[in-house]
């Protein structure tokens, strides 16, 4: 099954950013991103879809989606 990361661009960002994950903080969630695609959280086709969906709720002034792995020789 292929691999999926999730993708977000901001209003106010020009380069994208990419899903790292949760940091709980009690009575809080903080979602976290990183601008570096090889530290984001990969995950399953359908996994990555729901995420993003509800990455679009928690998060609204991002545009979240999921995009599949691309891992070819000259990636950086």
């Amino acid at each position: 099954m292929a691999r999926h990361l999730i993708i977000a661009v901001a209003a106010r960002r020009a380069e994208p950013l990419y899903f790292f994950g949760y940091r709980d903080r009690g009575a809080t969630t903080e979602c976290l991103w990183t601008p570096d695609r090889w530290q984001a959280l990969w995950l399953d086709a359908e996994e990555a879809r729901d995420e993003a969906a509800l990455l679009g709720i928690l998060c609204p002034g991002y545009r979240p989606e999921a995009q599949p792995v691309c891992v070819t020789q000259g990636d950086p």
